[in-house]
């Protein structure tokens, strides 16, 4: 299977595969800040190309954020700015509000200001064919998916019954409980915040008689508390993960030919193979927005 709407090739291993030409740090070791970029980069840039309906939404977003961008940037007396802006409010209100869901709306207004889909040459060119002095500008924070986890939006309730997994029978256990509070719609962020801190033990309370409740019902919970931020690990493992994805998954390759190349990858101390019935069992959980 071959990269949809994607018409290069992998020349450059080292670049594309091991990633094997992030910076290192002072102890040789892959610089943090750099893989987790690459990784966040990497990673969207597969999908990019693999999830044509996701493509169409990032397209769509770039595109109108471009054509706004123009016209601001032409734009030179603050009349026109505002005659700019107020065309753009209808647009917004006759083009956009009216024919996205409010999720899609969400997802549109990210990529507009958010790494890697703000910057221009995403996702048309690797990131490290950028020079390392261009990346160190780039802003990411290496936490964001904590930071996603910990939306008030986001659910996280695991299995009430005994499920099959690949690791056998077992419950996923439940991370978030849902409780309800009573907001104000007119309160501002500092009214809001103040009311929130005021409550935060009333809070606390629901959401621990939620779960009393919901352990009765046979759903179970974790014992440790979230970790603050992602070991260095997990972006490096990612990352190998998708080198390997991109060769078997999107080149097409025999997972064999997949295996040599690591494999000499290897000797040469630029890469590191994943065992197929390894690969085949954990890329689900390492690549969970890639197609499969």
């Amino acid at each position: 299977m071959k990269w949809e709407g994607f018409t290069g090739k992998y020349d450059n291993l080292d670049r594309d595969i091991f990633f094997s030409t992030i910076i290192k740090d002072s102890k040789r070791r892959p610089d943090f800040d750099d893989t987790a970029k690459c990784m966040v980069w990497e990673e969207n840039r597969t999908r990019y190309y693999m999830d044509s309906k996701w493509r169409i939404l990032i397209d769509y977003s770039k595109n109108v954020k471009k054509v706004f961008d123009t016209l601001i940037k032409h734009a030179e007396l603050a009349e026109q700015k505002e005659q700019v802006q107020m065309a753009w409010d209808l647009y917004l209100k006759e083009e956009i509000l009216a024919k996205f869901s409010l999720l899609d709306l969400a997802k549109v207004q990210f990529y507009w200001g958010n790494f890697p889909y703000n910057e221009l040459s995403w996702p048309e060119k690797a990131y490290l064919s950028h020079p390392p002095k261009v990346r160190k500008t780039w802003k990411y924070d290496p936490f964001e998916d904590r930071k996603k986890y910990e939306s008030l939006r986001s659910k996280s309730v695991g299995d009430k019954e005994f499920t099959d997994y690949p690791e056998g029978k077992g419950k996923k256990a439940t991370m978030k409980v849902p409780v309800t509070i009573e907001v104000d719609p007119v309160y501002d962020d500092a009214n809001l915040k103040r009311v929130l801190m005021e409550n935060v033990h009333e809070v606390m309370e629901m959401a621990q008689e939620r779960k009393a409740r919901m352990e009765k019902e046979g759903y179970i919970f974790r014992k440790e508390k979230p970790k603050d931020e992602r070991p260095r690990s997990w972006y490096e493992t990612g990352l190998r993960y998708l080198g390997h994805y991109r060769l078997y998954k999107c080149e097409g390759w025999e997972y064999h030919r997949v295996e040599q190349a690591f494999n000499k990858g290897w000797e040469k101390k630029k890469a590191r193979p994943i065992e197929r019935d390894t690969f085949m069992k954990k890329v689900k959980k390492e690549l969970p927005y890639l197609p499969w």
